[in-house]
């Protein structure tokens, strides 16, 4: 969700490239969030073991999200820019 946001009001096929380390430096923020909100949904023991889980989860949606393109033939996949003649 945070992902098409930033798609959303950064427009550039540029600025993509970014999309990764966004959405890992959010989960991190998330995980410490939720760590010290409410501790049993996130189930670490203490906040760096939080942000380590949500970098993670951050950066596993990412990766998932470019494995269903290539598989399926997204138009936004890292083999799909047109390469300029």
């Amino acid at each position: 969700m945070i992902g098409e946001i930033y798609k959303l009001i950064f427009k550039k096929e540029e600025s993509y490239k970014y999309i990764p380390m966004v959405l890992s430096i959010s989960g991190g923020i998330i995980g410490v969030i939720m760590y010290y909100t409410n501790k049993e949904i996130i189930n670490a023991s203490n906040v760096w073991s939080a942000m380590l889980i949500g970098i993670v989860s951050g950066t596993s949606s990412t990766g998932a999200n470019q494995i269903i393109k290539q598989i399926f033939g997204g138009s936004n996949g890292a083999n799909s820019k047109k390469k300029n003649s």
